[in-house]
């Protein structure tokens, strides 16, 4: 248990929590920067393979959490430390915070795998600027085009040698009836996908929870991308003791739209009001926004800031964010010229935008620790450029101001 001597380095996390990668593989927590696999340089640790409670039990598994309960921050959490070096609250910090609470006023004492965070595969109808096929199969037409022809002979062995991002999740996966097996230890379900809201098997295991009465004791999470409200959210949700729907918002208007390619604006905001419905039609659900700030958006944080703050803040949470890969859509990286114009536009944000305000210190910390790197920079350029061409799309003109700074500094 949390105490003065690992006060700095234990997590929940490390003690009750597993994360299955939409390739199957496993790790601790989205946070973590390898799979047990790799840790372990074996390809025994994937669902449907090998049992819920083996891969959560792997000897990776015991290193790091032994680690961390003795005071020692093992390197596998990197994006945690370095987010608490910069002043930001981590992961770790907001998950111990929770079940602390969670532990002083309901008395609960857990043991072993507790809470699955599930990224349900690549299946996906939309293709995010931040995005790549093994998390979104819309991505994966537009990767062969643009980095595999030539290379690979067709787009359908390209495809087959996709399979693996979403085949330990399909109809027919051996991990579903694991999970069965497993489902009266479980009190929180994280939800990724691709697009959770589109996996069918995800509906059948939540109906199954509700069956057995299982619901009452689990919350869910869920991170969507807004573009759908499946009706199984009304038959299944108001059984489950809590329900956080984050919609994932990285802009707004066509900025929202440029960034979250193939969505539309109007459509989603449609989705998040009858996310407001639901929230005051029964009280078991809570809503928010997660904006994730990358090198494309991060100039423009205060404008969505702005809207959120006139439109969704009296029934939507906020939590900021941030890309931690690829390197050159992590704000750390950006170019110091460019530092100072984003961090002059974020620390201009309203001291009465409170929930937003008490993030930006550890924003503002994680980008000046950070490390420029023209090449990594050259990177993000050459991404945007190509990707703008083969969708038809136009960064200066949708992102002007910033443009206009990345051009007259010679970076665009």
């Amino acid at each position: 248990m949390i105490n003065e001597k690992n006060k700095h380095s234990w997590c929940v996390n490390a003690e009750h929590s597993m994360s299955a990668n939409n390739d199957g593989s496993t790790k601790m927590c989205c946070m973590i920067k390898d799979s047990y696999n790799n840790f372990e340089k074996t390809n025994k640790y994937i669902i449907g393979e090998t049992s819920i409670v083996e891969n959560f039990n792997n000897p990776s598994s015991i290193k790091i959490r032994e680690d961390l309960k003795s005071g020692i921050r093992n390197s596998a959490c990197d994006a945690c430390w370095q987010e608490e070096d910069g002043g930001r609250k981590s992961k770790r910090m907001r998950d111990n915070e929770k079940y602390l609470h969670a532990k002083k006023y309901q008395g609960k004492v857990f043991s072993g795998l507790v809470n699955l965070e599930l990224n349900l595969g690549n299946n996906c109808n939309i293709k995010c600027r931040t995005c790549h096929p093994s998390i979104s199969s819309q991505w994966m037409k537009e990767a062969y085009d643009l980095d595999h022809k030539g290379r690979i002979s067709s787009y359908k062995k390209y495809a087959e040698s996709m399979k693996k991002y979403h085949q330990h999740y399909d109809d027919e996966s051996p991990f579903w009836s694991d999970l069965e097996n497993n489902l009266q230890t479980i009190r929180q379900f994280d939800f990724y996908g691709g697009e959770p809201f589109l996996s069918k098997k995800m509906w059948e295991i939540l109906k199954l929870c509700v069956d057995k009465d299982y619901s009452k004791n689990i919350e869910l999470h869920f991170n969507t991308n807004g573009t759908t409200w499946p009706k199984n959210i009304d038959e299944s949700f108001k059984h489950f003791k809590e329900v956080n729907l984050s919609f994932s918002i990285d802009g707004i208007g066509e900025r929202f739209e440029y960034m979250r390619y193939l969505a539309k604006w109007d459509e989603v905001r449609n989705n998040m009001e009858k996310a407001r419905t639901y929230m005051k039609t029964y009280g078991n659900m809570s809503l928010s926004w997660c904006i994730t700030l990358s090198t494309i958006n991060i100039f423009y944080l205060k404008e969505i800031l702005d809207f959120y703050y006139a439109n969704y803040a009296k029934d939507f949470g906020l939590y900021l964010n941030l890309v931690h890969g690829p390197k050159h859509f992590n704000i750390s990286t950006l170019p110091e010229d460019v530092k100072e114009f984003v961090l002059n536009e974020i620390n201009s944000i309203p001291e009465n935008y409170e929930s937003a305000k008490h993030q930006i210190p550890g924003i503002a910390g994680f980008i000046e620790n950070g490390v420029s790197d023209i090449v990594n920079w050259n990177l993000f350029s050459h991404h945007i450029k190509k990707h703008d061409e083969y969708r038809k799309q136009n960064f200066s003109q949708t992102f002007p101001e910033y443009h206009k700074i990345l051009n007259d500094k010679g970076l665009f």
